[in-house]
């Protein structure tokens, strides 16, 4: 067992890179799905208002996970829940390639939700346990291309899969690489030195993280984020597929660009926002600023796309769109371990509660809408208002208190 030292560099390459490759494999998972609407909908027989009903019961099972694994992360630790986590989602999307009956497929979905909630919760618990507050930004940021990473690459490839041996074939090729990683997560990661002594927050303290007025409008803020990251996790390969006709290989090519450019961004604002924040100590300069400005930006981007007939321009926008919102990534997940270190994996569960919401919501709405207009237009406008108004409540609302003393 690899023994690990919280005072060595190497210790926070550990922790990131285990990140990366659970968010990696996490973001897998959940992708696979929109690349295999066609085939789903001819198996089962259902529209377009069913599919996104599947995709919003596993945001549902993610929201009933939210919160109450971020309690958990901070009393037993990240190794234990995040473990358990794995387990779940890896067993469950293996088992999913055998199913039959959608009744019980839209079953599934939901536990895959149980298992894949605790993913970014525990993510940020084990940043705050082991990378100093200086560099949280750019950490979680590193940790977080997992997402991007694997929507970059799982177009090609999961539509390749697809394609050559079926969208049953490929969900169970998944479960297996959960399995795989789940493996190397327990040789590798350790909880540090003082996790014994730490006690769980008190519910004062909890009640405190959800008065929050920043943690709050961060959280109405990540909605609008997570509404545009579930839009084109879900419905960016059938908008090419309803609006162009353009075929599975062309579109898991089209798709990629909007996550190249999001590596990119992600990087850069993660760097720039710890930048900041070593300058200043003001979360409001160094995280909220960055983000609500990104996301104005990103609900700017969406509003062409209402009214585009070209493919080129179609990939145009939607890259800056979502390449813009994802920019925000680490920044979102930062002020929470800035404000609340201590009970980091209930104030991100709050966020992340937020976000699986838009989960829920965003998917099928999307499908209903495509089905009652027989177009994305409304679509696109109604994502427009939604991550324009988190931004300017960031805005207005988001006050953090003045500039402190770093966290080591």
């Amino acid at each position: 067992m690899l023994n690990i030292n919280p005072k060595t560099i190497d210790t926070g390459k550990i922790v990131i890179g285990l990140a990366f490759a659970l968010g990696l494999v996490n973001y897998l998972d959940r992708v696979v799905i929109s690349y295999a609407i066609g085939p789903i909908q001819k198996d089962f027989g259902i529209d377009n208002a069913s599919f996104g009903l599947a995709m919003s019961l596993f945001a549902a099972g993610a929201l009933a996970i939210n919160g109450i694994s971020g309690v958990l992360l901070d009393r037993y630790g990240a190794r234990r829940i995040w473990s358990l986590g794995l387990i779940v989602w890896s067993l469950t999307m293996f088992l999913m390639g055998w199913i039959h009956y959608w009744w019980l497929f839209l079953a599934f979905r939901v536990l895959l939700g149980f298992g894949e909630g605790v993913n970014f919760p525990a993510m940020n618990r084990a940043i705050a346990d082991w990378i100093p507050q200086k560099k949280a930004s750019q950490a979680t940021s590193i940790a977080l291309l997992g997402v991007p990473c694997a929507l970059l690459i799982g177009g090609p490839i999961l539509s390749w899969l697809i394609s050559q041996f079926g969208w049953r074939q490929s969900f169970m090729a998944l479960g297996i690489a959960g399995f795989a990683i789940f493996v190397v997560w327990l040789l590798l990661y350790r909880e540090p030195g003082n996790t014994r002594a730490r006690t769980a927050p008190t519910l004062a303290e909890y009640g405190d993280v959800l008065r929050n007025p920043t943690i709050l409008a961060t959280a109405w803020s990540f909605f609008g984020f997570g509404a545009i990251l579930f839009f084109g996790v879900t419905w960016v390969p059938g908008y090419f597929e309803h609006k162009f006709e353009l075929n599975l290989m062309t579109i898991g090519w089209f798709a990629t660009m909007p996550w190249a450019v999001s590596i990119v961004g992600m990087l850069v604002i993660g760097t720039l926002s710890d930048h900041l924040f070593r300058a200043s100590g003001d979360i409001r300069r160094a995280r909220i600023h960055l983000i609500w400005v990104l996301q104005l930006l990103a609900a700017a981007s969406f509003i062409p796309l209402a009214f585009i007939t070209s493919s080129d321009w179609a990939v145009f926008w939607l890259t800056l769109g979502i390449g813009f919102s994802m920019s925000a990534n680490g920044p979102y997940y930062s002020i929470c371990t800035d404000l609340f270190p201590k009970s980091a994996g209930a104030a991100t569960g709050i966020i992340v509660t937020f976000f699986s919401a838009a989960g829920v919501l965003i998917p099928f709405l999307v499908g209903w809408l495509t089905d009652s207009t027989a177009s994305f237009d409304t679509a696109f406008l109604m994502l427009s208002g939604i991550v324009g108004s988190g931004a300017l409540g960031l805005l207005l609302f988001a006050r953090p208190s003045p500039p402190t003393q770093l966290r080591q």
